[in-house]
């Protein structure tokens, strides 16, 4: 296993599920991710995306994740963090690659870089004179021809399978409608929450629903989405086993929550820094009470 490149085309997924993908950037995602993978000589290969206009940037930041891994300094034990802080610093490389680069704009570019690698091989090679009266003469059967297939087929392809294997993974649409509808309600039920004007079925179906979100975004492995639905959906057990109190902080803290969810899915251009730090502060102290406890 290449682990180098390995490492590489999970950062560059996990980067890419954090972003709000329609289905033409996820053909370019699945054309980046392919043309890496295929790649004989990765570093190589990361080379010639930074001599690409639309890819340098991302080639500059995969270049130092593969140095990174190269260096054969890895503390595994630390792995998962330093992973989270590679894919996090993809993203933003990530979204202006797919702002500018369609799918057929990348199939475009990628083919000017085989006819320039082409170009330059042919021009190594050091062809001989061959005396044809010395080379033996074999009958071969023609051969039937069959219709060649094109990278864009063979890509197409792997995205419905990959899509066969993962079941509805990459089925945004439905993601966006299922994790989106609760909000809604969720947030006046947060004002019924502070005055505990709920019942018990209530509640208990709101944590559930929150939590099964939790799972779904975690299996699309939008983590940020799926911490935002744990936090909120473990604030409400809580609550709900009064274990907190529902106080205005708490309440807001929870709000945050969802905001951070829709802001994320619709892809708001809002700094929702302050929402997501109030979230996941939140989420620490819970976790640090239940330990307590």
């Amino acid at each position: 296993m290449d682990l180098a490149k390995q490492y590489i085309i999970q950062c560059i997924i996990a980067a890419a599920n954090n972003l709000r993908l329609s289905s033409e950037k996820i053909e370019t995602v699945a054309l980046i991710r392919e043309r890496l993978n295929s790649a004989e000589n990765l570093s190589e290969e990361i080379k010639n995306f930074k001599k690409i206009t639309e890819l340098s940037k991302l080639g500059i930041k995969l270049s130092e994740i593969q140095i990174f891994i190269d260096a054969g300094k890895i503390d595994f034990m630390k792995l998962s963090d330093k992973f989270k802080e590679h894919y996090y610093g993809l993203v933003s490389e990530m979204n202006g690659v797919l702002d500018v680069l369609t799918p057929q704009a990348a199939r475009t570019v990628f083919l000017k870089m085989d006819e320039k690698l082409l170009n330059i091989d042919l021009s190594k090679r050091d062809d001989k004179p061959t005396n044809d009266n010395l080379t033996p003469k074999i009958n071969v059967t023609p051969e039937i021809e069959l219709p060649r297939r094109s990278r864009a087929d063979e890509l197409r392809e792997a995205i419905i399978f990959e899509e066969l294997n993962k079941g509805a993974e990459l089925n945004f649409e439905n993601y966006e409608e299922k994790v989106l509808r609760p909000v809604k309600e969720l947030d006046s039920f947060l004002n019924r929450v502070m005055k505990y004007e709920f019942t018990e079925n209530e509640i208990k179906n709101h944590i559930r629903i929150m939590n099964e979100n939790a799972e779904y975004s975690k299996k699309i492995g939008f983590e940020i989405l799926s911490n935002m639905h744990s936090i909120f959906a473990r604030g409400l057990e809580l609550i709900d086993k009064k274990k907190i109190a529902a106080s205005p902080n708490v309440v807001e803290s929870l709000r945050a929550c969802l905001i951070v969810i829709v802001a994320v899915v619709r892809g708001k251009e809002v700094d929702i820094t302050s929402y997501l730090n109030r979230a996941e502060n939140f989420g620490r102290t819970i976790n640090a009470n239940q330990k307590e406890r």
